[in-house]
């Protein structure tokens, strides 16, 4: 008996039919009866006709009543079944699917930071060759690896950029300054994007969104309350403009080459010693 496989039971849909079709008769024959019933007490009074009706109503109430109790022990005895079946499944390959997630969960942590340490050694390879090529000029040896030196140009002229905006916008007190402001962070955002090519990363996007839904609002809702002036508002998010710019070039360095620049000047001084 304890090698016996198990099973599932199930109504079978033959079954099914042939309850379903008593339950249609039996309804039918509740309905012909009641109308039956109703003539025979209203239009013509027949106390035979009426009995008789009494007796079709009354089968066909006991064939309603008997095939729903079938059908409900029926399908309770399947579920019983079913559920007995599913924990002896369970049971048996619970140990085996646990083992089988808690595997899965280390090989993806261990993959990360096998990742993670791929790209801090081609980081150090690439700070070795930079330091040691005589054809790399200085400008170029101090900025981060992965960078250019036509990306540190484009930082410059934005920087001017922003600079120049943000005192046009306070010089002029420019109706439309949420939206120029908007603008200067989502310029940042891409050429720190496209410099690192993190297009394909989700933090990418998010990082696109928060000022898109934060610098407006904010904005018009300090503007409105009257807390600041447009003077002290536009130089407090020039400021939040150059933290973003920040953290959004130490998250790209860190994602593309697995450490931070901080930690590349160390390393850089170190070698120097």
């Amino acid at each position: 008996m304890a090698n016996t496989p198990q099973t599932r039971s199930r109504v079978s849909a033959a079954e099914k039919i042939g309850l379903a079709l008593a339950l249609l008769i039996a309804v039918i024959l509740v309905g012909i009866a009641l109308f039956s019933l109703l003539v025979d007490l209203i239009l013509k009074f027949n106390i035979y006709g009426i009995l008789l009706d009494l007796i079709v109503l009354g089968i066909g109430i006991l064939l309603a009543y008997f095939t729903i109790r079938i059908y409900k022990k029926s399908a309770y005895y399947e579920s019983l079944v079913n559920a007995a079946f599913d924990r002896g499944i369970y049971e048996r390959l619970e140990p085996v699917l646990r083992k089988v997630a808690e595997t899965h969960v280390e090989m993806e942590s261990l993959g990360s930071r096998l990742n993670k340490i791929d790209r801090m050694v081609q980081t150090l390879i690439d700070e070795q060759l930079k330091m040691e090529s005589p054809q790399v000029e200085g400008v170029e040896k101090a900025i981060a690896p992965g960078t250019s030196v036509g990306f540190i140009a484009k930082i410059i002229l934005l920087t001017v950029l922003s600079m120049s905006a943000f005192v046009l916008m306070i010089e002029t007190s420019f109706s439309m300054a949420h939206f120029a402001t908007l603008f200067l962070y989502i310029l940042w955002w891409l050429v720190i994007t496209a410099e690192f090519d993190v297009f394909d990363k989700n933090t990418a996007w998010v990082a696109l969104f928060l000022p898109i839904i934060l610098v407006p609002f904010s904005f018009m809702f300090l503007s409105i309350a009257g807390i600041l002036g447009l003077n002290n508002l536009l130089g407090i998010f020039y400021a939040c403009l150059a933290l973003y710019a920040f953290l959004y070039y130490t998250w790209a360095v860190y994602e593309t080459r697995g450490t931070l620049p901080l930690k590349l000047d160390y390393i850089r001084r170190i070698k120097h010693k």
